[in-house]
């Protein structure tokens, strides 16, 4: 069968967020409840926890994953595909200690990944978080986060779970488009404070710290965007009933783009999180965007003259989405889909951002475990930005898991991505990719104390 069609028969078969195509089995907590959304503005993703260790509070692990893997297109790029196979180590180190009024968790996990014959694509990457929080009162609790990646190429996914539910938005950059690129760096920081004023009522402020720094790629003349940004924000949450939870938010963004470019989004939103008795649980949120973009148009005059007049354009947007988690006995669904005006991920400058996927997971007899995923991305350039263009993606992805043991996991799966450019995108960024890898989990230590 074809790649392309090969990808859409499996794209009709699973539609989950991009950032979730690594989690795994074999973690504590496998018996918890469907997890409860929190309302939109709090930073957190819904995490699936059918088979992961979200719900452990004292833990320490240490592990490592072990992967073969073939792709057809080791750089992303249709106009030169080059195929190979790949060898990827992924050491993993997690811990999760609360103690009193303090808890700390902190997961690291380089890898090398080697490839058999195109050793210009070699990479090594890293990626850190930590989650720390301290309650000063019975009402008063601070929080702080960071979640940092460093990649020097495209790595393909892993079997490692990830204990630790990355950072949600709002104050998140975009990591829904593949970018071609030589090394990127990139960090997401999250400040919180929440004040419980009473049973029912929480106020809480944070503020918020972004940059996604690239390597220009290897032959190129072309650069790709760099963004620095801050937001800031405050929430009312107010639990109407025991399964029902509202909450107002307003976030102020300011992103930066290259030198001249810089956005300021205003957002206020209302919010809903709900539990539908113990085996799911939805949020929603919906609200205005009141965006500002200033830059600079580069205007010739002349061989040698070249006149820079900065413009500025304000228009309003919409900001909105929701999730759904559903677990049954042996099989959980998680599901999400948002729109937002954000950056571009390195080819764009300002951009309007949609996107939706879902993941389902399904416990099998003898330790077997199936996992489907798939999702879909819209990205266009806003109208005053000096970049114009669109992009649009899909992924796809089956899983396939077995325990040999308590500390030994072997699994299979299979990639498809996809992503077409519209307009002058730098760098190209189309490309239809297949990737095909086996791996072997092992953990080292899984200490799980009280949860």
């Amino acid at each position: 069968m074809a790649p392309g069609k090969c990808g859409w028969v499996l794209l009709l078969l699973m539609v989950v967020p991009a950032g979730a195509r690594g989690q795994a089995a074999g973690q504590p907590g496998a018996t918890a409840p469907a997890p409860a959304p929190a309302p939109y503005g709090s930073g957190e993703q819904i995490q699936p926890s059918l088979a992961s260790g979200a719900t452990a509070r004292n833990y320490f692990l240490l592990g490592a994953d072990f992967t073969s893997s073939y792709t057809d297109d080791v750089g992303y790029n249709n106009r030169s595909r080059v195929g190979d196979t790949g060898f990827l180590v992924a050491p993993l180190a997690q811990f999760s200690r609360e103690q009193g009024p303090f808890r700390l968790a902190f997961s690291y996990q380089p890898s090398l990944l080697v490839y058999q014959h195109q050793s210009g694509y070699n990479e090594q990457d890293h990626h850190l978080r930590l989650d720390g929080s301290y309650r000063a009162t019975a009402r008063l609790t601070f929080r702080a986060r960071t979640e940092d990646t460093y990649r020097s190429g495209l790595l393909g996914p892993t079997a490692a779970a990830a204990a630790m539910p990355g950072l949600g938005g709002p104050g998140h950059l975009n990591d829904t488009i593949v970018t071609p690129f030589a090394r990127q760096f990139e960090s997401n920081s999250r400040i919180d404070a929440a004040y419980q004023s009473s049973e029912r009522t929480t106020l809480e402020a944070f503020a918020t710290y972004m940059l996604r720094s690239f390597g220009k790629p290897a032959g190129s003349r072309a650069s790709l965007l760099d963004a620095e940004g801050k937001s800031a924000g405050a929430q009312y949450v107010r639990q109407l009933r025991p399964n029902l939870t509202l909450g107002l938010v307003y976030v102020y963004e300011d992103l930066h783009f290259l030198a001249s470019a810089r956005l300021g989004v205003h957002n206020p939103a209302v919010s809903l999180a709900m539990r539908l008795g113990p085996r799911a649980s939805f949020y929603a949120y919906a609200g205005p965007e009141y965006t500002r973009l200033r830059d600079v148009a580069l205007v010739p005059f002349g061989p040698s003259v070249t006149f820079a007049i900065p413009i500025a354009r304000t228009e309003w947007n919409w900001a909105a989405g929701g999730g759904v988690a559903a677990r049954w006995e042996r099989t959980e669904l998680v599901a999400s889909a948002s729109h937002e005006v954000t950056d571009g991920g390195g080819l764009l400058e300002a951009v309007t951002n949609s996107a939706a996927g879902a993941s389902l997971e399904r416990r099998l007899a003898r330790r077997w475990s199936a996992r489907w995923e798939g999702g879909w991305q819209r990205t266009a350039a806003l109208a005053g930005a000096a970049l114009q263009g669109t992009l649009g993606g899909e992924y796809a992805r089956i899983v396939l898991l077995r325990a040999i043991s308590e500390n030994v996991t072997v699994g299979g799966g299979y990639l498809y991505e996809r992503q077409r450019p519209s307009g002058p995108i730098p760098l190209g960024g189309a490309f239809d990719r297949n990737y095909a890898y086996f791996t072997i989990s092992y953990q080292f230590k899984n200490h799980v104390g009280e949860r």
